[in-house]
């Protein structure tokens, strides 16, 4: 699934345009179709929360998070437009139901702490590695 197909989906769930749904128009019912497409987009693609900022219209990742946590609200409270909106947009993508948390292998931005502690760990053991090899090196230089 890419993020385009999403985008058309939704613009033709929502009667609008992709460069309407794209664009920088804040009314209402725009923006919540707007957000309502990146949460799928978020739950369908492996795309990172930057990536989807950009595909919809240039935007920040933090307003992906943010359209991605209010429509979660929408959804949670059984607001009708936002379960609407959902229904036809999975429907035209033909995917039978809203998975609940993004795939496997998704981008997720920032790296844990854990992560970044792993990453430090291996760059550790490369470089007393290649310490290793210089020395080699220099022994045989000698």
């Amino acid at each position: 699934m890419l993020v385009r197909d999403v985008i058309r989906a939704t613009a033709q769930a929502g009667g609008m345009s992709v460069p309407a749904l794209l664009s920088q128009d804040r009314t209402r019912d725009v923006a919540r179709l707007r957000q309502t497409g990146i949460l799928i987009s978020s739950r369908l693609t492996t795309a990172s929360w930057p990536a989807l900022g950009q595909y919809w219209g240039g935007r920040d990742h933090t307003t992906a998070l943010y359209a991605v946590d209010r429509v979660q609200e929408r959804i949670d409270d059984a607001d009708p437009l936002t379960l609407a909106w959902v229904a036809s947009i999975l429907a035209l993508l033909d995917v039978p139901a809203l998975p609940s948390q993004r795939p496997e292998g998704a981008h997720q931005g920032r790296p844990s702490r854990d992560g970044i502690a792993a990453n430090i760990r291996a760059a550790e053991v490369r470089l007393r590695h290649l310490h290793a090899q210089l020395a080699a090196l220099d022994g045989d230089a000698r």
